[in-house]
């Protein structure tokens, strides 16, 4: 579970994310991912959730591990609470590990309600 104090600061999603479920938002851009130095590749980026949303994203795709936080859990499933803010929206630092560049689908769930998301870690979709 992320940490609601990992929050690096609320900023509103910007033209380069896209929104999904009102609840989080994801980057729309092509990511760049670089060499980690354990022999995958890390493609940074922040996740943007809406204050008081509780949300779940997971990915089944083989190889690619998601995570955000400072340090933050890593995994193919990574869950956030519903964390208070004075900011519209919360902010949290990480990003995708993968080991070949590739279109990693993500499943959101929150509200009640789940939604299917891709994302282009140095590969189109």
């Amino acid at each position: 579970m992320v940490d609601c104090g990992d929050d690096i600061g609320g900023v509103a999603p910007d033209r380069t994310y896209g929104k999904s479920l009102d609840a989080v938002a994801l980057p729309v851009i092509m990511l760049e991912p670089q060499d980690d130095g354990a022999g995958r590749l890390f493609a940074k980026t922040g996740l943007l959730v809406r204050a008081g949303t509780a949300v779940e994203l997971t990915t089944t795709t083989p190889g690619v591990t998601i995570g955000w936080g400072s340090p933050g859990p890593e995994g193919t499933t990574i869950r956030v609470p519903a964390c208070p803010s004075a900011h519209e929206w919360l902010a949290f630092a990480g990003g995708f590990h993968v080991t070949t560049p590739t279109c990693v689908p993500l499943t959101i769930r929150a509200n009640g309600r789940e939604a299917r998301a891709t994302v282009r870690v140095g590969a189109p979709c």
